[in-house]
């Protein structure tokens, strides 16, 4: 009687077994199918949206049935294909899409999204903005947003407005407390180039200010003029990463004025000051600095000695031949530092100054 009971329980067992993996097999076949199904879909409906698009850009103009067929499309396909064509295009392209996001009432839904409690809605209604290059009001708050992804994405929007406060607004978020915002709003103002100079010139002049490491790697990308004042000022800044910093500025702006604060940097205490200035000094060429540069060949620091040899090898003839005399030097350091950026071959040597 109990083998009898045990054999039918381990009968159900393996019937259950059976049906469960039956079950498994059936639902992951059909999720399969599925899957492909709205791939297959998916892609349909991105062609067709795709032709519409490419017809009415070359012809400047949409019909009526162009709209409509486009207006049919889900929302998540729209999307789509506005941002592979609004990052492809430029110039009369990008106007064209724009005009048509503005019939289709893409932009709209864009522009009402940016109000949305939602923090994914703001991110997509700000991305298609962005890509349609539409200067919309709604996305003036979205720079100051709470979330770090949507001020990132506004910054990027803010890279193609001309707008002096917009600009003001971007240079002030060079001290935004999220790593992303920070290095999207220098990429920004990169692109933006002269006209975001202005702005950074001020922000520059406050030596207190956060985020003045982040501003002078702007200013050394932009390379503009106006910068050099409150570059120059920023030489003797308290710390060190910021002296340093300056100095890869002026390696970048030169003249007179630079040349004279980026020799003085040479005898600063920070060894990465002093390295920095040696680099730019190279950059700029400055031979008149070859005998202060033959002195750091045997600084204490190796980062020291090492860009010191590589700027007097920078500077040509005048660099080369006090790397020579340097060979005599009664300091070994000096003399094994000249020797080894005097025997780099060239393309080593133009990799190691990259």
């Amino acid at each position: 009687m109990k083998q009898s009971l045990l054999y039918q329980v381990s009968y159900y067992l393996a019937y259950l077994e059976l049906t469960l993996t039956i079950v498994f097999a059936v639902a992951l076949a059909t999720s399969a199918a599925l899957a492909r199904w709205r791939r297959a879909r998916h892609e349909r409906l991105c062609t067709a949206g795709r032709e519409v698009l490419a017809r009415a850009i070359a012809a400047g103009t949409i019909d009526d049935a162009g709209v409509a067929t486009f207006e049919r499309l889900p929302w998540t396909v729209q999307q789509e294909l506005v941002h592979e064509f609004g990052g492809a295009l430029t110039g009369s392209g990008r106007e064209r899409l724009s005009s048509l996001g503005h019939r289709t009432g893409v932009t709209q839904r864009a522009v009402s999204m940016c109000a949305s409690p939602w923090w994914w809605n703001r991110l997509a209604g700000a991305r298609v903005l962005t890509a349609l290059d539409h200067d919309a009001p709604a996305m003036h708050p979205l720079l100051r947003d709470r979330s770090a992804v949507v001020r990132a994405q506004a910054f990027v929007w803010a890279a193609g407005r001309d707008d002096q406060a917009i600009i003001d607004e971007l240079v002030s978020r060079l001290a935004d407390p999220a790593r992303l915002c920070r290095f999207t709003v220098q990429d920004s103002l990169l692109r933006l180039g002269r006209p975001a100079a202005t702005a950074l010139r001020r922000f520059l002049a406050d030596p207190e200010r956060p985020g003045l490491a982040d501003a002078l790697s702007v200013a050394r990308g932009l390379g503009q003029p106006e910068l050099l004042d409150p570059t120059l000022a920023l030489v003797s800044h308290s710390q060190g990463e910021i002296r340093a910093r300056a100095a890869a500025v002026l390696g970048v702006l030169g003249g007179e004025r630079a040349v004279e604060a980026l020799t003085q940097q040479l005898g600063d205490s920070t060894p990465a000051v002093r390295a920095a200035a040696a680099r730019a000094l190279g950059e700029l060429g400055a031979w008149t600095a070859c005998s202060a540069l033959l002195q750091l060949l045997g600084d204490t620091a190796w980062p020291v000695r090492r860009e010191s040899a590589l700027a007097l090898r920078r500077m040509g003839g005048a660099g080369t031949l006090t790397l020579r005399r340097a060979l005599g030097a009664e300091n070994p350091f000096a003399a094994d530092m000249a020797r080894q950026v005097l025997d780099l071959p060239e393309t080593v040597y133009l990799q190691v100054t990259v």
